[in-house]
């Protein structure tokens, strides 16, 4: 019956459409809505004001994990002493020993606050050290409107984030292509060792199944914090990343349903940068090709105004030459442009195609065509 309440509010906020900037107001605290691949902000509301952000928190705590270069596949064993914080969890024990994968699917799917304990100790050794991470890695983002104190999002005092600031984290973690992964997924299921039975988790973010292109994030509550609600969805490639903190009485998927209406409705994708498209030449030593091509590997599309003329001038990175092998999965190089407000973006350029090492097998294969040929 709760589904089909959400449905019918969603597809209420859908008929409706959304007014124009100046007469939207959203029954949230704060609201913000930006561009996930600028940056660019399409509309606020108090969205620098720091408020109680609950379990949106754990969008740091799993960028945090997954930019720590620890292996998916790694164990993590809680320490003899470990106190599970309790509420929201999968009831991890002192001895249990996990996957930091399943840790993290958990994090998300299940918001279960005792593996963002587990999460906290395997990358940093003790919450306390995660803690002073999520602070520190917070101010080398630029943003300045946001305190942590715990991993898991559960009240306490001076545990504060900015709408705007969460949208920019998570515009952040949407740069790791396992986040993106972990944030679509609706169910994964947890060995339980000695239970005879397996945890399954489900994904409480129902507005995935519910909002037409909805691809993430993550959803919170407490009840200082009200309903939260961080959400990414795309559309002819534009995705939008939106914020809604302390909605009242379930309504935040309504209110991110008015909010995601509006991005797409007042403004509209343009590919910059499309992929394997040709961008620059560099020339190659000691390799099978003279030179290669410079190409991106995914399109690069931004938000712009409806009815926007502007054009972006892509400026290619790049060394004068390079040294073969070349692995088209590896970058030799990026490209740079900023978009009709400023916001510069950078991203990596590829090279097309494998390009081998010039052995001297090769030299001399190369020499006998030559001869061969000259004799034909």
């Amino acid at each position: 019956m709760k589904k089909f309440i959400v449905l019918l509010l969603i597809l209420l906020a859908l008929l409706i459409g959304s007014p124009a900037a100046s007469a939207l107001t959203l029954n949230a605290s704060a609201a913000v809505l930006i561009d996930a691949t600028t940056g660019r902000l399409l509309f606020e509301q108090n969205s620098h004001e720091a408020l109680p952000p609950a379990s949106t928190t754990k969008i740091l705590t799993a960028m945090l994990a997954l930019e720590s270069g620890l292996d998916l596949d790694s164990s993590v064993t809680l320490p003899d002493d470990f106190v599970n914080v309790g509420e929201s969890g999968i009831y991890l024990e002192p001895g249990e020993t996990h996957s930091l994968r399943d840790l993290l699917y958990a994090l998300m799917l299940r918001s279960a606050n005792d593996a963002a304990q587990a999460i906290a100790i395997a990358v940093c050794g003790s919450e306390e050290d995660f803690v002073e991470k999520m602070n520190q890695r917070t101010a080398e983002l630029g943003l300045t409107e946001s305190h942590w104190r715990n991993a898991h999002g559960l009240n306490a005092e001076d545990h504060l984030a900015s709408a705007y600031d969460l949208a920019m984290i998570t515009k952040q973690a949407l740069t790791i292509p396992f986040f993106n992964e972990l944030i679509n997924t609706r169910s994964w299921t947890l060995p339980w060792s000695g239970n005879g039975y397996d945890r399954v988790l489900y994904n409480h973010n129902q507005f995935l199944d519910y909002y037409p292109g909805a691809d993430g994030v993550k959803t919170g509550y407490t009840e200082p914090a009200g309903n939260c609600l961080v959400a990414s969805a795309s559309r002819e490639g534009m995705r939008l990343i939106g914020v809604v903190l302390n909605c009242p009485d379930q309504t935040h998927y309504e209110t991110m349903a008015q909010l995601m209406n509006y991005g797409f409705e007042n403004f509209q994708p343009l590919l910059v940068g499309e992929a394997g498209k040709t961008l620059a030449k560099v020339k190659v030593n000691q390799g099978e090709l003279r030179e290669v091509d410079a190409v991106l590997a995914q399109n690069i599309i931004i938000a712009v105004p409806n009815g926007s003329k502007y054009s972006a001038d892509l400026k290619p990175e790049l060394p004068s030459a390079l040294t073969a092998p070349l692995d088209p999965q590896t970058a030799i190089g990026s490209v740079s442009f900023s978009d009709d407000q400023g916001h510069k973006i950078q991203t990596a350029l590829y090279p097309k195609q494998v390009v081998e090492r010039y052995t001297f097998g090769m030299v001399i294969m190369n020499a006998w065509q030559c001869f061969i040929g000259a004799l034909l």
